[in-house]
C-alpha cells in the first residue's frame, strides 16, 4: 500500500495557493480598474523604482526569460505606457522608460495593490501579519541554505516562486502605501 501524503495541507501548497489568489485578485483589480494586466503592473514597478532600465535588467529583476517580457512591453508601447530608446552607450540595448500617460495611471494602480493588500488580511492581526512574513521568510532561508534554490530577492531581483510573489504582492503594497503618503504630502504642499 502507497502512503499517503496531505498535499493540501502542506505549507508549499497553501504558500502557492496563496500566491496565484494574489496574483489573479491583482490582475483582476488591474484590468477593471486600469486597464493593465499584473505583467504590465509588475513591469511599471521595475520602472518607477528605476525609469530606463533595459529589457534584459527587467526581465532579470522579474525573474522571466526574455521572450517573456518582449509582448508585455510590445503591449505597454501600443498602449502608450512606455517607450523604447536604443541605449547610447550599446546600441545592441533598448532602455524602457515610463510616459506621462503611465505615471498618471500609476495612482490608480498602487490604489488596485492597495485594495488587493487591504481585502487579504481582513481581519487578521498586525501581529498575525509580522509573524506569517518571518515565518515564511524563514521557510524561504531554509530552503534557499538547504537546496540552494535562491529567488535573487535580496538584489532586488525575483523569480515566479510561490515565496517570491507573495513578497512582490508584498513590496508592492509597501510601495503602494508609500506612494499614497508621497501623494497625500504633496497634496498637503509637504515638499
Amino acid at each position: 500500500m502507497m502512503q499517503k501524503y496531505d498535499f493540501q495541507n502542506s505549507i508549499g501548497f497553501i504558500v502557492n495557493k496563496t500566491a496565484k489568489a494574489f496574483v489573479r485578485a491583482l490582475d483582476s483589480e488591474l484590468r477593471e480598474k486600469v486597464g493593465v494586466s499584473v505583467g504590465q503592473w509588475k513591469v511599471m514597478v521595475m520602472l518607477v523604482d528605476q525609469d530606463g532600465l533595459t529589457q534584459k535588467e527587467i526581465a532579470e529583476r522579474l525573474g522571466l526569460e526574455g521572450p517573456t517580457l518582449i509582448p508585455i512591453i510590445d503591449k505597454m508601447e501600443k498602449d502608450n505606457l512606455v517607450i523604447r530608446r536604443v541605449d547610447s552607450s550599446d546600441r545592441r540595448n533598448n532602455r524602457i522608460y515610463r510616459t506621462e500617460k503611465a505615471n498618471e495611471l500609476w495612482s490608480e494602480m498602487v490604489k488596485c495593490a492597495a485594495r488587493v493588500r487591504q481585502v487579504s488580511l481582513k481581519d487578521i492581526s498586525d501581529t498575525n501579519i509580522e509573524i506569517t512574513k518571518n515565518v515564511l521568510e524563514n521557510v524561504y532561508q531554509n530552503l534557499r541554505n538547504q537546496f540552494d534554490v535562491g529567488c535573487n530577492i535580496d538584489n532586488n531581483n525575483s523569480s515566479n516562486s510561490a515565496a517570491s510573489v507573495v513578497h512582490n504582492i508584498s513590496s508592492f503594497s509597501a510601495t503602494a502605501i508609500k506612494s499614497r503618503k508621497i501623494e497625500k504630502d504633496h497634496k498637503k504642499g509637504r515638499f
